[in-house]
């Protein structure tokens, strides 16, 4: 399934600057001021099915077995360096926000959508933007469950 420019939703954003670049999500919701939970963790999965993208609050972690069980497959790890390297991307760069990222199957933590806003970084290390998380659920595949510790 490709990605069109009508079916990709954050062509229209705000880009915000950060004063350096930032990598993990407790430096980046340092930098912005805001709650670590809302800085949005966007985590590349390997599975047996393919790649997915799995997004949930920064404050939390992942949990792979709920991967697994929502997916039906026996492994999930996050994807290696050079599969980052394949998709143009690097730890504190993952976004939904790059059409090679919004073209994979997207897991969706449902505590993500309770947030009034979250943020992620805009593809590089020193922008970002914010946005209301249901946008989330415009991914034409998008699978939504409880996929935090």
């Amino acid at each position: 399934m490709g990605v069109t420019e009508e079916s990709f939703p954050f062509k229209n954003m705000i880009y915000y600057p950060l004063e350096k670049d930032v990598v993990s999500c407790e430096e980046a919701a340092s930098a912005k001021g805001i709650p670590l939970q809302n800085e949005l963790k966007s985590l590349i999965l390997d599975t047996n099915k393919g790649l997915y993208l799995l997004n949930i609050p920064g404050d939390r972690f992942a949990n792979l077995r709920s991967v697994k069980t929502i997916l039906n497959v026996k492994n999930a790890y996050l994807a290696d360096h050079n599969i980052l390297n394949n998709l143009k991307v690097q730890s504190g760069t993952i976004t939904p926000l790059l059409k090679q990222i919004w073209a994979l199957p997207q897991l969706l933590s449902l505590e993500v959508l309770k947030y009034d806003f979250v943020s992620t970084n805009a593809g590089v290390l020193d922008k970002y933007i914010i946005f209301k998380p249901k946008i989330l659920m415009a991914h034409p595949n998008v699978i939504t469950g409880h996929f935090i510790k």
